[in-house]
C-alpha cells in the first residue's frame, strides 16, 4: 500500500515536472521571437487615387531588416464593422503598395475621419504587430493668372462634406515645386490663410518644353489630420527651349571628322597599302631570280 502511494505520488510529481519544464521552455521560445513593427503611409495621387504603403520590418536599431514575402491584411471601419480592403504580400525589402480607386468611398466616423487598420499574424520567429491610420480627406485646388504682368498662384484648400459644400481649411502647407527629369524642382511653400486660401508669385525662369509648359506640382506632405496629398497641373508658364539636335560642325565631338583627319587617315592607309604591295612585288621578283 505504501509502496503505490510512493509511486503514486512520484508519478504525480513528475507530471508536475514536465509541465513546469514544458510551460517554461514556451516561454522561452517566445521570448526568442523578434520584435516587428509596422508602418502604414497614405498618399493621395494627383489623379484622386489613393495610395495606401506598407513597410514591415523586424530587429531593433542598426540590425533592423524588412519582412519579406509575408501578408499584411488591410481593413476599414464602417461603424463597429470591419471590410476587408486587400491581403498584400510584400516584397523583397518588406514593403508593399495598394492603389485604391478615386471612386471607392470609404466609410467616415461622425467626425469625418476614414480609417485603415493593418496587421500581420506572426510567424514562430517573428511577433504579430498592428497599425492603424486615420484621415480626412482634404483636396487642392488652384488658379493661374496674370496681374499686371505678375504671375499669380493662388492654391485653396478644403474638404467636401456629405452634400457637396466646401469647407475651407487654414493653417495648411502647401509645397510648390515643378516636375523635372527624374525628380520634383521645389522652389517655394504656400501657407493657406484662415479661409484655406494662400497666393505666391510664380517665378519666370523655370525652363520648360519648346512651347514654354511646365507641370507644376502642389503637396502636402505628410500632415496629421490629411497625410500626403498631391496634385499637378499643366501651364505655359515656362520659358521655351528648344530640344532639337543642333547642327554641328565638323568636330572631334561631331557626327563629320575634321578634314585634317580624313586627310592624315588618308595617306596614312596609302602609304601602309603601298609598302604591303612593294614588299609583295620584291618577294615575286626575288623569287624569280633564285629560279633563274
Amino acid at each position: 500500500m505504501k509502496t503505490n502511494q510512493l509511486l503514486n505520488i512520484a508519478t504525480l510529481f513528475m507530471i508536475i515536472f514536465s509541465c513546469m519544464v514544458a510551460v517554461t521552455n514556451g516561454e522561452a521560445i517566445a521570448q526568442k521571437k523578434s520584435k516587428t513593427r509596422l508602418k502604414v503611409y497614405y498618399e493621395k495621387l494627383p489623379n484622386s487615387d489613393k495610395q495606401i504603403s506598407i513597410s514591415l520590418i523586424q530587429g531593433s536599431g542598426k540590425k533592423m531588416s524588412g519582412v519579406q514575402n509575408s501578408e499584411v491584411l488591410l481593413t476599414t471601419l464602417d461603424h463597429n464593422d470591419k471590410i476587408k480592403l486587400a491581403t498584400l504580400r510584400t516584397d523583397s525589402k518588406g514593403e508593399a503598395v495598394l492603389i485604391i480607386e478615386a471612386n471607392y468611398i470609404f466609410p467616415k466616423d461622425d467626425l469625418g475621419y476614414w480609417a485603415i487598420d493593418a496587421s500581420y499574424n506572426g510567424n514562430d520567429s517573428l511577433k504579430a504587430a498592428k497599425k492603424s491610420i486615420k484621415f480626412l480627406d482634404m483636396q487642392i485646388d488652384s488658379s493661374f493668372d496674370v496681374v499686371d504682368s505678375v504671375r499669380i498662384l493662388t492654391v485653396s484648400t478644403f474638404e467636401v462634406d456629405s452634400i457637396g459644400d466646401k469647407k475651407f481649411i487654414g493653417g495648411i502647407d502647401v509645397k510648390v515645386g515643378v516636375e523635372r527629369l527624374y525628380s520634383t524642382l521645389y522652389i517655394d511653400k504656400i501657407e493657406t490663410n484662415e479661409e484655406g486660401i494662400g497666393k505666391m508669385e510664380f517665378p519666370n525662369d523655370i525652363p520648360g518644353d519648346s512651347i514654354g509648359a511646365i507641370n507644376v506640382i502642389l503637396k502636402v506632405d505628410e500632415d496629421d489630420d490629411y497625410g500626403t496629398i498631391t496634385k499637378s497641373e499643366k501651364i505655359n508658364w515656362g520659358t521655351t527651349v528648344d530640344y532639337s539636335d543642333l547642327l554641328i560642325g565638323r568636330s572631334l565631338f561631331g557626327d563629320e571628322a575634321p578634314l585634317w583627319m580624313i586627310i592624315s587617315v588618308a595617306v596614312i592607309l596609302i602609304g601602309a597599302w603601298y609598302h604591303f604591295i612593294l614588299a609583295i612585288y620584291k618577294v615575286v621578283k626575288m623569287k624569280k631570280l633564285t629560279q633563274k
